[in-house]
Parts: structure tokens; sequence; C-alpha cells
């Protein structure tokens, strides 16, 4: 009998960020990716999102490796928390273990991840008494691979993050095309292949490289340089570096974090080529004339953009470092859809203090994920039997099946599959694979929402309260009761927070008092007192109040203090 294969996303399908990809092939479950995702402001007061790891944890026994294909966190950002409930070895480069271990710290966890560290040259490795290959990638984390997994039915292969790229000498950005090479020759069943860039035209490359675009501003430019950079894209601060040291000119690192995190990328991307002569230690940096100085900020999501406001408005921490008119700030940081506005009104506050702007927005300069034609080059080399598009909100996963429909290469609607987190591929005795709905299957997907830098998990309730708070405002109402007399011996006091302006609060603050008062009163006059029941008539005839008079919905909380006296 062939062997029976199941693969369904936790993450990763219809959204950006928290990939989690499980292959299960007869007894042995394969897990590619565990990643994290920064949520949007509709979910305030979260740090992370993380993909529902219940399965896992239900199947822990069968999970052959966690597969990290980089050290970026939707890739990776999950791991910490999933692992002590469903351990397995590690499969990644040392470049990502130095990444996930540094983020751990920094996140006061301490994971104690079982690795198996890849060598992209020694690429072929038995996992679960499976064969399985990876071949290195190009992206812009060092040391990026894919990897194929043998079944009896052909390879199983999943590209990662990639793009094509040729032309880079730095070992951590070399694409493996010898071991694609090989693949080509052998039968692919199914090619799973990232979608995030899937509906841009052309190459990624050459868009994709700063050094070119930023050298004169280096070199002929006489003034300090400020440059802010992602912290996780560790191609481009390679590019800077290389910048920096290409124009005799001194790298400052901005802060702490910036320092931290570049003691780690040296670490683990050799590439990164800065000596201790390169850098300008902490006392010196008035000391050396600003035209020799490149400043590097480096940051996480909106935290990297506020910076550039406190630098504006000069509450930075590090009060010596003062942006004028005899300097140039760069940013190469593209901003997600979500930090947009943030990015945009942030770059807008730089103007106001004279110093140079540059700006290279994602028109002029690309993101290191595979478009068009770098997925045609998959396509046409492996020519997979089956065709599952990943990683990628949904038009992207659309624009990447459809792309591959268009090649004439052997796939067509019957063979592209678009899926749903949860929905389960099958390959079974049945003639052709089949999809188990989610309905059907039963797998928790509904994401693990994490505040508290992760340290603990919070309720879709919790949540609910401070869209609320956010929106509607808050009502307090409180009083301090009597068991003994059953009467009310202080109150109650109502409190009302973003809800209505002041003067047209009375005449709602006596309705929620008499509320308030009829409810308790009717508690306090019960065989047995008990205040829960009225605590909760008090919630809704509140609610059905403020609908009828002003359509608002705060959030309500009722305080009853009881005393004995």
């Amino acid at each position: 009998m062939s062997d029976q294969i199941k693969i369904v996303a936790l993450g990763g399908l219809d959204e950006s960020g928290k990939d989690c990809y499980v292959v299960e092939i007869n007894n042995d479950i394969f897990v590619l990716e565990a990643g994290s995702s920064v949520p949007n402001k509709t979910i305030p007061g979260v740090d992370f999102m993380l993909p529902n790891f219940d399965y896992l944890i239900a199947n822990k026994e069968r999970i052959a490796g966690y597969f990290m294909t980089h050290g970026h966190d939707e890739n990776m950002g999950c791991l910490q928390y999933v692992y002590k409930d469903a351990p397995a070895p590690v499969y990644c480069t040392n470049a990502t273990r130095i990444i996930m271990e540094s983020e751990a710290k920094r996140l006061g966890l301490k994971p104690n991840f079982n690795y198996r560290i890849i060598n992209l040259k020694d690429n072929i490795f038995q996992v679960a008494g499976r064969e399985v290959r990876v071949f290195q990638t190009v992206h812009n984390a060092a040391y990026s691979y894919g990897l194929a997994i043998y079944t009896d039915r052909g390879y199983i292969v999943y590209t990662g993050d990639f793009m094509i790229d040729f032309t880079t000498e730095d070992e951590g950005y070399y694409f493996d095309l010898d071991t694609i090479e090989e693949l080509s020759h052998e039968n692919t069943l199914l090619l799973m292949s990232v979608s995030k860039a899937a509906n841009k035209s052309g190459y990624c490359a050459p868009k994709h490289m700063v050094y070119d675009r930023l050298y004169r501003k280096f070199k002929d430019g006489h003034k300090r340089i400020f440059i802010a950079c992602f912290w996780q894209n560790f191609y481009r601060i390679n590019e800077i570096c290389k910048l920096a040291k290409d124009t005799h000119k001194k790298i400052y690192f901005y802060n702490d974090y910036t320092k931290s995190v570049m003691e780690e990328l040296m670490q683990a991307d050799k590439s990164i080529c800065l000596t201790r002569n390169d850098i300008l230690d902490n006392q010196d940096i008035l000391r050396v004339r600003g035209e020799d100085v490149v400043i590097l900020i480096l940051g996480r999501g909106e935290k990297l953009y506020k910076e550039f406001q406190k630098l504006v408005y000069r509450t930075n921490d590090d009060k010596r470092i003062v942006l004028g008119e005899n300097d140039i700030f760069i940013n190469v940081a593209l901003p997600t859809p979500p930090l947009e506005v943030l990015a945009t009104r942030s770059m807008d506050a730089l103007y106001r203090v004279n110093c140079e702007v540059v700006w290279i927005k994602s028109k002029e300069l690309t993101s290191m994920h595979a478009r068009q034609d770098d997925l045609k080059f998959f396509i046409s080399r492996l020519r997979p039997h089956y065709y599952l598009p990943v990683r990628g909100n949904y038009v992207n996963l659309v624009a990447n099946a459809i792309l591959a429909l268009d090649m004439n290469s052997g796939l067509s609607h019957n063979n592209i599959f678009i899926l749903d987190n949860g929905m389960q591929l099958v390959f079974d005795d049945k003639p052709r694979p089949h999809v188990v709905t989610n309905d059907e299957n039963g797998i928790n997907i509904s994401p693990v929402l994490v505040d508290g830098m992760g340290i603990s998990k919070i309720a879709d309730k919790v949540i609910e309260e401070r869209q609320k708070l956010g929106v509607d405002g808050v009502v307090i109402v409180a009083a301090t009761v009597s068991r003994a007399s059953r009467s009310i011996v202080s109150g109650p006091d109502c409190q009302m927070r973003g809800f209505v302006y002041s003067k047209e609060a009375e005449p709602i603050l006596k309705a929620i008092n008499q509320i308030f008062t009829e409810e308790v009163k009717l508690a306090l006059m019960s065989d047995t007192i008990n205040f829960d029941p009225a605590m909760t008539n008090i919630k809704d005839r509140c609610k059905k109040f403020f609908r009828r008079e002003n359509g608002r919905d705060p959030l309500v909380i009722p305080i009853i203090i009881p005393v004995n006296n």
C-alpha cells in the first residue's frame, strides 16, 4: 500500500505570518515552520498571534521534527511556546539557531530545543527513516532553505521563502541550483510554493538591493548618515555594513537593541564582515566627524517608526544624538499594510528638523519574496503532479494558482489546490487526492493571542472587552451594602470614561444609578442574598438602555461591596 499522506496548514493561509504546515506521512508528522504574526489595531493589547497548536499537542508522539527554514518570526516565533507541550527535534541551520535563542532570551523564555543542525552542503539526511533533502535559497534571512521529503508517491517539496538570484558571492545568500536540478530528475508529487508576492510580475531581483542606490549618498555626502532598517532584514543590514566599509565610515549602533541584534547577526551571518575598527564605541560618538559616521537604527514593527518620532521631538534615550540639518536620514524599512499610516506619519515628522530625508519606497525597492517569474522557475524545473500555494493572503494564493494554471505544464483545475487553514489535502487509496474540510476534521485553528510579551495567553472575551473600551468607553457603578440591615449604606457612585460628554452625562447617571439601586435592593430582599444575578441584570439593563438612548455599547462594570454591619 502506498504512503498515506495528509497535509494541513495550522496557519499561513489567507493571512500574513504565523506559518505552520503539517505534513503527515503514515504515522509520522513533519512540521514545516512554526511562526507568529503581529496583530493589527483591531486587536488591542496583543503582542503576538500564534497558530493554534492543539493538534500538535494531541499528536505529539508522532512528531518526527520541526523544520525552521530561516530566522524570521513568521517562521519560528511560535516554536518556543509549543515546544514544551510537544517536543521533537528541531532541524535548522546554525544561523537560525542563534536567532531563535536570542529572540527567546528577549522574551524572557528559556526553551531547551533538541537541535539537529543542518549543514546545507551535506544536504541529504534521514528523519524517521525517511529521506529529506534540503536546498539553500536566497532570502533576506541568511542561510534560508527549502526541503523535499521522500514518499513512495514522489517527493513533497516545500520552497520556503526564496527569490532567484545567482549574483551574490556571500555564502549566506547562495541559491543551490545543483540540488534543485537533481530533484528535477526525480518524481515530484506535490510542490508547496510561497505566494506572498505572487501577484507581482517579473523577478524580484535586482530591485531588492540598496547598495548601488545608496552608494553616492555614502560616498559623496558630507553629512552624518542615519539609516533605519527592520532587524530581520539581514540581507539589507549586510548591504548597509558593506556601504559603510567601502566608503570608510564607522558604524554606530543607535541603542542597546540595535547593538544586541548586531552582535547576534555577526555570529549568525558570516558575510557581515564588520571588525572592531569598523564600529564606533559609545564614548566616541562626539569625537568623530559627522560625515564619517553611519548611525544604524534597527527595530521591530511599529517600534522602529516610533523611534523616528523620538528623534524629531528629542525624547530619544541618548540625548547626545540630535537630528538636524547636517544629517541625512535614510529609511529602507518597507512598511507592511498595518504599519503604513504610522510609517507615513513618522517620515513626515522628520522634515520638521530640516534634515535631508531619503525614503526608498516599495515601488523602488522590492521585498525579497518570490514574484511570478521566480515561482515559474520551480514549477518548470520540478513539473509537480500537484500544486499547493501556501503563505499569503487569499488574493496571493489565487494569483499563484492562476500563474501555475497558465504555464501549460500539466497543472490544471484538477490538480491545483487552494485551501484554508485547517483543511486537509489527503492522498490515500482513492484514485485522486481529496480535501477534508475543517468542519469534518474538527482541527482547532482559532489563533492563540499572546500578551505581556508572550507571558500569558488571553481569551477572546478579554479582546472583546478591550475593543469596547477603545470604541465605546467604560461605565463603572459601585456601592457598599449592609447584609445585616439589607440596605445600601454608601453610593451608588457612577464613573464614565470615553462614553459621553459631561454636559450629557447627568440624565444618564440618574438612569444608571436607578437601575443599579433597583437590582441591588431586589437582591437584598431575597432569602439568600446573592449578588451574582443582580450583577448580570445590571449589565443587561444598562446595555439595553445605552443602545436605546445613543446606540453605544460601553463596557459596564458593576461593583457591590458587602459589609456585615
